[in-house]
């Protein structure tokens, strides 16, 4: 049951990067998906973890330095840049990118324990280099396949995703997961639009993009997070974190299936090597 729930949450979080694409091709825009996403979310996550609220949370200044910074390094740069990843490329391949974040923490704890990288990790470091290279220019040195501006906002959202795995460990064990993920997104909402100064793009209504953004929200985000949660709480992070890889295999099949986003050979054996990078650095 556990591998099942797992699997299935990978599949959920794809969801929400093939749903994000289809807003994207039908004109909407990366800051009207990443503020309402977070915005809603953060409603509905605090609604669940409510009571675990507790008043002193707002009293102790360090604790509330820890959330405001988790808010900011961690969720609003992983879900903002990865929706700007997805809008300048495509989910299957913004997904992939974003997941390089393993490679980012081993290098950041590498650098913070003043210790050389292991010969896996190495080769695991190697392999995405080399994969990034193949989709970035097809393998054609003197061209660019991808926009560039895609690939610097996934970079950004994978440095995201290896900061709120690192951080905020110690208010999440306080005050539980829910509660402490439903604050950061809502104030990360709260400062997008601020950054934005209030000029969240409008559109007009249509059915087939309030059930888009309705999936993201609850299919792909809240949907997605409780399935991977339970699944690791019945077969653990070490399992859960490999079935997860999923993840950015069903988003390229989804996008390719319902969009029609082509992929070429060269694509396909470039996600290869990023899996296998993920599995080799997770073995060590």
């Amino acid at each position: 049951m556990g591998v099942f729930l797992v699997i299935l949450g990978g599949i959920f979080w794809a969801i929400s990067g093939v749903l994000a694409e289809y807003l994207f091709k039908n004109h909407y825009s990366a800051e009207y998906v990443s503020f309402y996403r977070l915005f809603f979310t953060g409603i509905i996550l605090i609604i669940l973890g409510a009571k675990n609220f507790k008043l002193k949370l707002l009293k102790q200044k360090q604790e509330i330095s820890s959330l405001l910074i988790f808010s900011i390094f961690g969720l609003l740069i992983t879900q903002y840049g990865y929706f700007k990843a997805i809008y300048y490329t495509d989910a299957g391949t913004a997904t992939m990118i974003q997941y390089n974040a393993p490679l980012i923490i081993m290098l950041f704890m590498c650098f913070k324990n003043k210790i050389f990288p292991k010969k896996i990790e190495l080769i695991a470091l190697f392999l995405i280099l080399f994969a990034l290279f193949l989709l970035i220019t097809n393998g054609d040195i003197t061209t660019l396949k991808l926009d560039i501006r895609g690939v610097i906002w996934a970079f950004f959202g994978a440095i995201g995703v290896a900061f709120y795995s690192l951080s905020a460990r110690v208010i999440i064990s306080k005050y539980g997961l829910f509660l402490i993920m439903g604050l950061a997104s809502l104030f990360a909402s709260f400062l997008l639009f601020t950054l934005l100064q209030g000029n969240i793009p409008k559109h007009d209504f249509s059915l087939n993009s309030f059930l888009a953004m309705s999936g993201i929200i609850f299919i792909g985000t809240i949907g997605a997070f409780c399935l991977y949660l339970k699944g690791v709480e019945l077969i653990g992070a070490f399992k859960a974190s490999m079935i997860a890889c999923i993840e950015p295999v069903a988003a390229a099949f989804m996008s390719f299936l319902f969009l029609d986003t082509i992929y070429s050979a060269i694509d396909l054996f470039a996600f290869s090597l990023i899996i296998l990078s993920v599995f080799l650095n997770a073995k060590k």
